[in-house]
């Protein structure tokens, strides 16, 4: 069962009837990835009624993907569902720029007993992933900035109501300091970060200490990019039915009986993944990190694309593009090149040594 599952079998029992639980939160989470500025009004509060009718007419890209049409399905099912039939989304927020590498959405969903602010994640643009890359060097990104001021924009609407934050992939690091810098913390109620990237030391302190008992954070087996820079606190290890890179995409997260199957610890190869991908860049210094992320952004640039390949299509990718890549790569600087080799090369002999000491 994953969380389109959990759906169908759920949707006919309130809160009172189920408690909200750790999928319900998966599921408001997921909504934040729906594009709202799609559909066709100018209202900023959209009760379940209002949104059921707008999605009815709503038609996808036609080159959506899985995930895309699986977001669309999630939300028209919480749309006709009695356990959501009191929610209202409302205040969603898209901010995207090339210039700041800042990619940001969020919406707000109102329940009788809470308010969810849900985070989004990574959308796929070249930008989008330049700014998960700037993480490796900056204490905070653009659209950390921009979660902070978002929340406590909406903190502001509802005096009486606690909050949950939640996020997956970098909507889950965005609900997580959104939360530490919270101007009404004693709101707050609990915050759900789902296999999202971590932080440099010094983000652990007493600030993120006041919030830490309130995090719920999670990630699949096979995870690596919820397991990169330090970890503070130990995530709860998820089932799911993909593997490595795959194992991001949350729908493949397994559920059983209203929890996610867990699992006792993460898988030795993708640990040996992790490992070398953080001892590798523990050798470098911002600059250096910087240097290596600005080479290999300016690389991609020159291919003349704007959405990054999905994890299942790199290769094929790599194929097709390969003529191409070639004459990009002699047309990177000499200082370019030799940055993104010794980094790429550093994290391939860390991941062997790791695999010949097993």
């Amino acid at each position: 069962m994953n969380v389109i599952d959990y759906l169908l079998e759920y949707q006919k029992f309130t809160f009172k009837e189920e408690s909200f639980n750790e999928i319900d939160a998966l599921v408001l989470t997921a909504v934040s990835y729906f594009p709202f500025n799609g559909l066709k009004t100018k209202k900023d509060v959209l009760n379940t009624k209002q949104l059921a009718a707008l999605l009815d007419t709503y038609l996808l890209p036609v080159d959506a993907g899985e995930r895309q049409i699986n977001y669309l399905k999630v939300l028209k099912i919480v749309t006709n569902s009695l356990r959501y039939k009191k929610a209202k989304f409302a205040y969603y927020s898209k901010v995207k720029s090339k210039a700041d590498s800042k990619q940001f959405q969020a919406i707000t969903i109102i329940l009788p007993e809470f308010v969810y602010l849900s985070f989004g994640g990574t959308d796929g643009t070249l930008t989008g992933w330049k700014e998960d890359f700037d993480m490796a060097y900056l204490d905070i990104v653009p659209s950390e900035i921009e979660a902070i001021k978002y929340a406590n924009a909406i903190a502001k609407k509802f005096f009486f109501r606690p909050f949950i934050f939640g996020g997956h992939s970098k909507g889950g690091r965005l609900a997580i300091t959104a939360a530490k810098n919270f101007k009404k913390p004693h709101k707050l109620k609990a915050i759900y970060s789902y296999d999202a990237p971590n932080y440099s030391p010094n983000f652990y302190d007493e600030e993120y200490k006041k919030i830490s008992p309130l995090i719920h954070a999670y990630a699949p087996a096979e995870s690596i990019i919820g397991r990169l820079m330090v970890i503070d606190k130990e995530k709860i290890i998820v089932a799911s039915s993909k593997s490595l890179l795959m194992q991001h995409d949350l729908f493949t997260w397994l559920i059983n009986d209203g929890s996610f199957i867990r699992e006792e610890q993460y898988s030795e190869r993708s640990t040996r993944i992790v490992e070398g991908i953080n001892e590798a860049f523990l050798n470098y210094d911002n600059n250096n990190k910087r240097a290596f992320v600005d080479a290999l952004f300016a690389l991609l640039e020159k291919l003349d694309i704007e959405v990054l390949p999905k994890e299942n299509e790199i290769i094929s990718f790599i194929r097709h593009r390969f003529s191409l890549l070639r004459s990009c790569w002699k047309e990177t600087p000499k200082k370019e090149r030799d940055t993104l080799v010794k980094i790429v090369f550093n994290i391939g002999k860390e991941f062997f040594l790791r695999r010949d000491k097993k």
